[in-house]
Order: structure tokens, then sequence, then C-alpha cells
């Protein structure tokens, strides 16, 4: 006979499994048609399951925004991992590191003809799924300019900025790098690789 705590954690994987799925489905619609005009039936037929199947584990499509964000940030931190993992000097590594979070993250929404109204949802709904987000570069960032100055590549008080404040700014430059006419993917990847030569150029001594 099978042990229950087995079944307990096989329905456990069964249940995470069957969030991610919807999660992905909903990035991919709301990154289609936008928030607005996707409904939980369209959710529902994106992913392959009967409405009733959603509901059994989210309450309303606010609660799959929030859990499609979180998925997301999963996939984005992994992509962060790697980047922090290769063997390369600070420039090149700074900029895979931007290029990892904020350009796949800006890649999932596919087109972004409808950015402007999920990022009007995400300030609405999403607040402490951003946060989360903003802070696995935070801290991957930080932890990046600790390594390089501690190896002597780079040496901060050339900017005079701490680390936090070093750090606060490349993300507003990033987030920056999407403003005015939104840029396809090829040119916003080409904008951060540019904002890590120009912040790599103040640093490395």
């Amino acid at each position: 006979m099978q042990d229950c705590s087995d079944c307990s954690g096989q329905q456990a994987d069964e249940a995470t499994s069957r969030i991610d799925q919807i999660a992905d489905a909903a990035l991919r619609r709301f990154a289609r048609y936008g928030y607005r005009r996707s409904s939980m039936d369209d959710i529902a037929k994106e992913a392959g399951l009967a409405k009733a199947t959603l509901y059994l584990h989210f309450k309303s499509k606010d609660d799959i925004f929030r859990a499609m964000l979180a998925r997301l940030g999963t996939r984005v931190e992994a992509r962060c991992r790697e980047a922090m993992a290769q063997e390369a000097p600070f420039p090149a590594k700074l900029a895979a590191l931007l290029q990892a979070h904020f350009c796949t993250a800006f890649a999932a929404f596919g087109d972004g003809d409808h950015l402007v109204e999920l990022k009007a949802v995400m300030a609405d709904v999403a607040s402490r799924e951003i946060e989360a987000f903003e802070a696995v570069f935070a801290g991957f960032a930080t932890t990046l300019l600790a390594q390089a100055e501690s190896a002597g590549e780079i040496t901060l008080s050339r900017v005079g900025l701490q680390r936090d404040a070093l750090v606060a700014a490349l993300m507003l430059a990033a987030i920056g790098a999407k403003s005015g006419t939104m840029p396809s993917r090829d040119v916003y990847s080409a904008r951060l690789l540019d904002l890590a030569s120009v912040f790599s150029a103040a640093l490395v001594a």
C-alpha cells in the first residue's frame, strides 16, 4: 500500500505543476491580447483545461496574474544565476545580468503591444510580486559589484556612490531604456548592452 506521505507529496507536485501550466498559459494569453480582453474562459482554453479546474487553484484573474508574475520571476532568477556563474570580466558579466533580467522579462510579453496596460495592472494588483521581481536583480547586481570590487576589477569611489545607490541607478536606467516609442526586443537588448558599457567604463579601474 502506498504511504500517505507519498500520496500527499505527489498531490502537491501535481498541484504545483498545474499552477505553473496555468501561469504559463496566462502569460501567453496576456501577451497576445492584454489583460482586459482575457477572461477566465480564455485562460482555461489556452491552458487546455476546464474552467472549473482554474477555480480549484485560483479565485480570480488577479490571482492568476500574480501567479504568472511569480512564475516569470522564477524563470528570470534562474537566468540571472546562469549569468552570474559565467567566468567573464565585469563588463561582460554586467551585460549578461542585464540581459538575463530585463530582456528576458521584456521578451516574455511578446511585441509589447499590451505592455502599458499590463504595467498598470502590475501596479494595481501585484505590487508585492513586482517588489520581489526587482529584488532579484538588486541582489545579484549588488553581489556582482561586491565581487568585482573585491577582485580589483572596479573602483566604486570613482563615481562616488554606494553599491545600493549604484544598483538603483542601474535599474532606473534599464527601465528607462524602454521609454518613448516601445522598442523592439532587439533594440531594447542593444540599449541594455550600451548601458552595461557606460556603467562599466565609469567603474573599471
